[in-house]
């Protein structure tokens, strides 16, 4: 916004113009993360219970990483 008194002393508030290319692109950007938002809340599995993870198996010996006793 810009304030600017002209030659006869009126008293006059402007607006600097639109690009419009960059309020399109911004506009877009816009669409395209509430797209994304919306199909990863829209994926998500919020009331599924959750399976146990698989207990580790434990390795059959210690080699090659045994410890010596000193």
């Amino acid at each position: 916004m810009l304030f600017l008194v002209v030659e006869d002393g009126t008293k006059v508030i402007t607006f600097p113009r639109l690009n419009w290319g960059f309020v399109a692109v911004a506009s877009a950007l816009v669409l395209v993360f509430a797209i994304a938002v919306l199909l990863l809340v829209n994926s998500a599995h919020f009331d599924e219970p959750q399976t146990p993870a698989p207990a580790p198996a434990s390795p059959a010996s210690c080699e090659p990483f045994c410890l010596t006793p000193n």
